[in-house]
């Protein structure tokens, strides 16, 4: 535990210096708001390669000539650059996905803004506007699909999130109760299939459930429902286990002279009776017992 929080405290340092190293690599000043907003100018008036573009190794950051196209090249400079006389290129993001045609969602009308959300709102060069996973998704929803996403990632990347650690199958029970971006990659079917198997190494449920079961059934049954059958599931458990309500239990309640008290509160209730008493068409199973002989 020493040695993950030292790797943790780690990792976070180097993320920080090199944020750190990243800023002090620009020396640019350069408000897309403004652009956006005041000037008029659409994506493309800068980016203007994004319309052909096929591969994300594609530059599309806007070289001098199309700073140009508006600003005149002797007197602004100053406008853009902070050292003018010493003036750096913006470091360009190399590792962020294998495969991406910017030509082909222009086609499809996509605006720029769907992926790239806010940036006509940015003051700040540092923003980098890349599009998170999610916005991906409301489009490219078919993660379950075999090699679906190397459409976009390469086959040798690895997709685990950066929370997947070492620990991930014993914590991400409790941390998917919470957690909104699941879905992102995995559906229903996906924790069905893993946990309806013999394949866990601790029980989902707490230690004393099997006695306290019943009132979380019926308080919260829909969520039972996302991994068990329904009330067939029930059924099948406490025919196995020889567990019947309490009622069953006590004197008179079944008797092959007067019927006994379950005559009475089937007649009062047989909506509850027929919550395990039904075949698997839902018609009562009475006739089993109550049949001509």
């Amino acid at each position: 535990m020493k040695f993950l929080t030292i790797a943790v405290v780690g990792l976070s340092l180097c993320l920080t210096l090199a944020a750190t190293s990243f800023a002090q690599q620009i020396d640019l000043i350069f408000s897309h708001k403004y652009h956006a907003e005041d000037v008029g100018a659409s994506c493309t008036d800068c980016h203007a390669a994004a319309d052909t573009s096929m591969l994300a190794s594609h530059n599309l950051l806007p070289d001098m000539d199309a700073c140009y196209k508006c600003h005149d090249t002797e007197t602004t400079c100053t406008v853009c650059h902070k050292d003018p006389d010493n003036a750096t290129a913006y470091p360009r993001i190399t590792s962020y996905i294998a495969h991406f045609p910017h030509a082909k969602h222009v086609a499809e009308n996509v605006e720029c803004t769907t992926c790239h959300a806010n940036v006509a709102a940015s003051e700040n060069i540092l923003d980098k506007h890349l599009p998170p996973m999610s916005a991906c998704v409301t489009c490219h929803a078919q993660t379950e699909k075999a090699d679906y996403c190397y459409s976009c990632h390469a086959q040798q990347e690895n997709l685990r999130p950066a929370n997947h650690q070492l620990d991930w199958t014993k914590a991400h029970g409790i941390k998917s109760q919470t957690a909104t971006d699941c879905k992102l990659c995995h559906t229903d079917n996906r924790c069905l299939a893993c946990h309806q198997q013999d394949n866990l190494d601790r029980q989902v449920h707490p230690l004393n459930f099997r006695l306290t079961h019943a009132l979380k059934a019926k308080g919260d049954k829909e969520n039972c429902y996302t991994c068990h059958e329904e009330t067939s599931f029930c059924i099948s458990c406490h025919r196995q286990e020889l567990v019947y309500p309490r009622t069953h239990a006590s004197a008179g309640w079944a008797n092959r002279k007067t019927g006994g008290r379950h005559a009475r509160a089937a007649t009062q209730d047989l909506d509850s009776c027929l919550g395990c008493h039904s075949d698997q068409t839902g018609d009562p199973i009475c006739m089993q017992c109550h049949q001509a002989k």
